[in-house]
Parts: C-alpha cells; sequence; structure tokens
C-alpha cells in the first residue's frame, strides 16, 4: 500500500540531526521522513530518572525544532514504544524504522525486544546504527581501540534538512505533547542552576572549551569548584546525543591543529572522549552490570544497607564537609567534577561501607549527563568491585584539603559552615565547644557530628576488600573481565 511508504526516524538518546546516519539512511529513500521522539512511560517511572532529564531532553527537542523547515516535522509522543507503533502503523502505515543502537539500562532494553519483536510481527525493517564507536556483539575488546579511532576519524553523515521530504501532519488520535507543562505539571521549563538542552547549547559550551576555557582543563580538573567553568561540561550534551562524540573529537583535533600551543590540555580531553566509550562499550557487552558485580567473588561482602547511613549521605548530611558539599551542588546543580563523584562514592561504599546498589540511581536521578553506559561501570569501579582495577578509598579530609583549601566550595554549599575558620573548615569536629559557639556553627544542631569514624572505617574496608580481592574466587574471574571488558592483559593488572 502507498501509505506504508513512511519511513520512521525514531530519536533516543540522539537528539540532534546532524551526523545522524538514522536520519540520512532514510532521507535516501526519497519517502516521506517521520522524525519520532516519545516520552515513554516506563522510563521515566524509573528509579534512575528525573525531572531535570526531562528538562533536558524538553530543551533539546525545542532545539530540534528550531533546525526544522517546519517545526512540525518532529513528533512528540507520550506512551511505551510498541504501542505508539502500532497507532502509527494503523493510521499512517510505514515501512522502515531507523534509529540508532542505545546502551541503556535494563528497562530500555527489553524495550528494544519488544520493538523488535513488534516489527518482526509486522514486516517493519528495523535498522540500527551504532553510535560513539560501540560495537554491539563484541566478543573481545583487543581490536576495540582501533575501531573506536576509524569512527571518531570517519565524515561525518549530515543531511541536507531543506531537501527532506518531511511528514508534519501528526494525525488525529496520537497521544502528541504539545507542552512541557503537560509532562511536568506546575515545573518550569527553565532551570537556573541547571545547564539547558538542546544542540545550540552544546556547540556554545564546546566553542567555549576548545577557545578559552580549556586552557586549565587539567589544572582544574580535579577541584570541585574550578572545574564548573574549566572542564568542558559537554558530558550532558553527550550523553542525550545533541552533539555526536564525532563532532566534539573533530572539533578539538581541528583546534590542536590551529592552536597547538592549547595542544596538552586538548590532548588530555581527547583522551576522556575514548574513555566515555570505553565504558559504555563495558555496559553493551554486559548489560548485567546494571545489578550485580561485575567480578561475583566480591558478592559475599557488603550485603546489608544501614538506613541511617544510607540517608545521611543521600542528603548531604554526613558530617564531612566535603561530601555533604558534593551531594548538595549535584542536587542543586546536576554537575559535579569527576574525582568529587569518585569521592562520594568511595564515601558511600567504603567508610560507609553500604554496597553500590544502595546508591546508584540516586545519583543517577542528580547526574544531568546520566549515561547509563558510564554509570554503573564506574560505580562499580570506585566501590572496588570490578577485581582488575586499583582499589582506591578517598579520603574527604585529605581530598578537600587539596582541591578546596581555602573550603570555597564546601562554604557555597554547606552555608552553616560559612563561619568556620579555613584551618577547621575540613575538620569541624575538632572545634572545641566555645570555638564552635565563636563561629555560629554548633554540631549537633547547625551541623551533625560525623556519622562515622574515618580512620576506622577506611581501615576497615581496606582490609576487607584486599581480602576478598586476594581470593581465588576474584582471581579466577579477572582473566574473562580483563579480556571481555577491558582489553587488558592480566599480568598488567597483577603487576600495577
Amino acid at each position: 500500500m502507498v501509505k506504508k511508504q513512511h519511513q520512521i526516524v525514531w530519536l533516543k538518546r540522539d537528539l540532534r540531526l546532524q551526523d545522524h546516519q538514522p536520519l540520512w539512511e532514510a532521507v535516501q529513500t526519497g519517502q516521506p521522513v517521520i522524525l519520532l521522539y516519545a516520552f515513554e512511560t516506563d522510563l521515566m517511572q524509573a528509579a534512575d530518572y528525573d525531572i531535570r532529564h526531562g528538562r533536558f531532553v524538553w530543551q533539546s527537542l525545542e532545539s530540534i525544532r528550531r533546525q526544522l523547515p517546519e517545526p512540525e516535522s518532529l513528533w512528540v509522543l507520550s506512551g511505551n514504544m510498541p504501542q505508539l507503533l502500532d497507532k502509527i502503523y494503523d493510521m499512517v502505515g510505514f515501512c522502515h524504522l531507523y534509529s540508532h543502537q542505545e546502551t541503556g539500562n535494563g528497562i530500555s532494553y527489553q524495550r528494544d525486544l519488544a520493538v523488535a519483536d513488534w516489527c518482526k510481527q509486522k514486516q517493519i525493517n528495523w535498522q540500527e546504527y551504532s553510535d560513539r564507536g560501540i560495537i554491539r556483539g563484541l566478543k573481545k575488546r583487543h581490536n576495540w581501540p582501533g575501531q573506536w579511532y576509524a569512527h571518531m576519524h570517519a565524515p561525518q553523515i549530515n543531511t541536507p534538512l531543506n531537501k527532506v521530504n518531511w511528514m508534519a501532519d501528526t494525525p488525529q488520535g496520537l497521544p502528541v505533547i504539545k507542552s512541557f507543562e503537560t509532562l511536568f505539571p506546575g515545573e518550569k521549563m527553565q532551570h537556573a542552576l541547571i545547564q539547558p538542552g538542546g544542540t545550540d547549547k552544546g556547540k556554545q559550551y564546546l566553542q567555549g572549551f576548545l577557545q578559552t576555557r580549556g586552557a586549565n582543563y587539567q589544572r582544574h580538573i580535579s577541584k570541585p569548584e574550578y572545574a564548573r567553568t574549566s572542564c568542558s561540561r559537554l558530558s550532558p550534551y553527550l550523553a542525550y546525543g545533541c552533539l555526536s562524540l564525532r563532532q566534539v573529537y573533530q572539533a578539538t583535533k581541528n583546534r590542536i591543529a590551529e592552536a597547538p600551543y592549547f595542544k596538552k590540555p586538548l590532548e588530555f580531553f581527547l583522551q576522556r572522549l575514548r574513555w566515555h566509550s570505553h565504558f559504555i562499550q563495558k555496559l553493551e557487552s554486559a548489560p548485567v552490570l546494571e545489578f550485580v558485580n561485575t567480578n561475583p567473588g566480591f558478592d559475599p561482602i557488603r550485603q546489608e544497607v544501614d538506613e541511617r547511613l544510607l540517608q545521611a549521605w543521600k542528603t548531604g548530611q554526613t558530617g564531612y564537609p566535603l561530601v555533604d558539599a558534593c551531594m548538595r551542588c549535584v542536587a542543586q546543580t546536576g554537575y559535579l567534577n569527576f574525582r568529587m563523584r569518585a569521592m562520594l562514592v568511595s564515601f558511600l561504599t567504603h567508610h560507609l561501607w553500604q554496597p553500590w546498589q544502595a546508591g546508584v540511581h540516586h545519583l543517577a536521578r542528580y547526574f544531568l549527563d546520566y549515561e547509563p553506559g558510564i554509570h554503573f561501570p564506574q560505580f562499580q569501579m570506585q566501590a572496588g568491585v570490578t577485581g582488575i582495577n586499583t582499589i582506591r578509598i578517598y579520603n574527604p579530609v585529605k581530598q578537600g584539603t587539596d582541591h578546596d583549601p581555602e573550603g570555597a566550595f564546601v562554604k557555597k554549599w554547606c552555608p552553616e559552615l560559612q563561619g568556620v575558620p579555613t584551618s577547621f573548615i575540613h575538620t569541624p569536629w575538632k572545634l572545641t565547644a566555645f570555638e564552635q559557639e565563636a563561629c555560629g556553627c554548633r554540631l549537633g544542631s547547625d551541623y551533625p557530628h560525623p556519622v562515622i569514624q574515618l580512620e576506622t572505617a577506611a581501615k576497615h574496608a581496606r582490609e576487607m576488600l584486599w581480602q576478598q580481592k586476594k581470593s581465588g574466587s576474584v582471581r579466577q574471574n579477572n582473566a574473562r573481565i580483563l579480556s571481555e571488558l577491558s582489553g587488558r592483559r592480566l599480568e598488567t593488572e597483577e603487576g600495577a
């Protein structure tokens, strides 16, 4: 039937119109193109979802609309995909579905299986394309870096938008979402402290970083306050595909060529882009990492949850200023630099001795740039349950004195500590009762006492983790993990 010649391009975590192979392939057919995004009910009700993610996506969709010759060519629907596809099929018909492969959470994985079944039943050709250098079905990692670089250096796939045969009219009866308020009643589409979504905003951050801000990238990457302006801040635009990783990689290479004095910090940045895909490839190869330890040899330890300690961590009330400042900061802004994220996970899993699963979705909701493929493997690495990585227990007092020596970051996000002298800002429990009164911060009322004793907790964690890491069960799994998820040789880690 003629009505079934439409082509659907399904947008997921690829909210852009350029360097987008599914769109290019659909356009080559010459048939009408339906550009579709769905706010999926199951995903929005998941434990790792937050309104900040929905807001960023909506702003990104508005950015796409501004680029289209006819804004209504983007269909924004609500519901779950198999049912939505069924409705579209009945109303207008289509013969092809195009999308990028997605390395998401368990819900999106099951969704994709359901969509594949639906396409098979309806004899719809669903074509998926790789993105970010991620390879589906990869068994061994040894040749992966070369394949990743080949993808980054390949020409971008750009579509002339004014020559596309767009289908702009949305049929009556589809669950169309026309406003942000429809999705989130009573919420504002803008948030003063959280980065806005969209390709246009992503390009602004990219240019600002490549032209000026990147100069201090290496120097400030670990500092919680300075990193906010010296790091690229591109992670949410990459997580939601407002920019392709290849676009960022090639723009960075071009900037190095024209400004050699920028080479050192930008080469350092390029390494992080590869790490971005490296971790996503882990979850692509082993989706169970969302739920279980990378190395099952660590399963016997750290199984019980202490709700009192967990709540103190979640609410930024642990009595350790840098930990609390970091949690409060990311809760309000959606951003935290890498080292401080690692410290939060380390404190939860080592000092508080909580299973990583107890906090993994909490931070997923807070991170604006939540990328499942990075989030779950990184959380496990910092929790020390991979078996192949060095166990790192971050001391929050030392991290504070090293990276926030004046306490500016702590005082910004823990205002009750404003009057505490710099010499005590990371150890306020050392203040005498008289000194607490003098600086207007009484422990136990204005600011909590430490929930654990730092040195004792770290000693316990270190002993337990290293004892387990040396066990036969952990060692037996290391060779497999290194081959399938890392590509390194076993002796490299053992000799590190």
